[in-house]
């Protein structure tokens, strides 16, 4: 008995293998790209988390340069400040010794007590107390031999600073004439003067020739 193989093959039956074959390939090929493809999205992520870190660290650095900038300002201004008042306290203590020189140098036989008012005027009890102790002998001189004196101030600085007491050299002129000169004679004079600061009073607290002393 013989047996008959069928070869009779249709076109469309290698069509359809052949499909299948393409088909089979290039879901093979999608499968093979497809973690490829996926990797990006990590890779986008992670570049994008590095930025943000960079971007709050460089946040953070601007807030602390910025508070640094304003810590040294207020330094600088408190500084700058604390050097004027400082300046100020200076001019006025010399202010003061201006002003105490001049009343001291000008004196006339005839009005004794204004003089001694001037002389005490600003002062601290102590240097009070020691005109108080001169005031009968100066008052015999000034009105036997006829005084008038007048003082003016050339130039005055401050040459020594203990907290608030301030030593101030004054150069100023004397003129005077009495009975034993008639015509003024100017005569020029060094003196010391010791200016203390007590809140917002200033008193001169000594007061005398300068003996050269530092």
């Amino acid at each position: 008995m013989t047996t008959r193989v069928d070869t009779d093959l249709s076109e469309s039956d290698f069509v359809d293998r052949d499909g299948a074959g393409e088909s089979t390939a290039e879901s093979a090929a999608a499968e093979s790209t497809t973690p490829a493809e996926s990797t990006g999205g990590p890779t986008g992520r992670t570049r994008g988390g590095r930025l943000t870190v960079v971007l709050a660290v460089v946040a953070a650095l601007a807030v602390i340069v910025a508070a640094l900038a304003a810590w040294q300002w207020r330094s600088a201004a408190g500084a700058l400040d604390a050097e004027r008042a400082a300046d100020a306290d200076r001019a006025a203590a010399v202010d003061v010794a201006r002003g105490y020189t001049e009343r001291s140098l000008t004196y006339d036989h005839t009005n004794i007590d204004g003089f001694f008012a001037g002389v005490e005027e600003g002062t601290t009890d102590a240097l009070r107390e020691r005109f108080d102790g001169v005031r009968e002998v100066l008052t015999q001189i000034m009105t036997d031999s006829q005084v008038v004196a007048s003082g003016t101030v050339n130039a005055a600085t401050v040459t020594a600073q203990d907290g608030n007491v301030y030593t101030v050299k004054v150069f100023a002129t004397q003129t005077t004439q009495n009975l034993q000169q008639p015509e003024p004679g100017a005569v020029p004079t060094l003196l010391t003067v010791t200016v203390e600061k007590n809140g917002d009073q200033w008193l001169v607290s000594d007061y005398g020739a300068d003996t050269g002393a530092a």
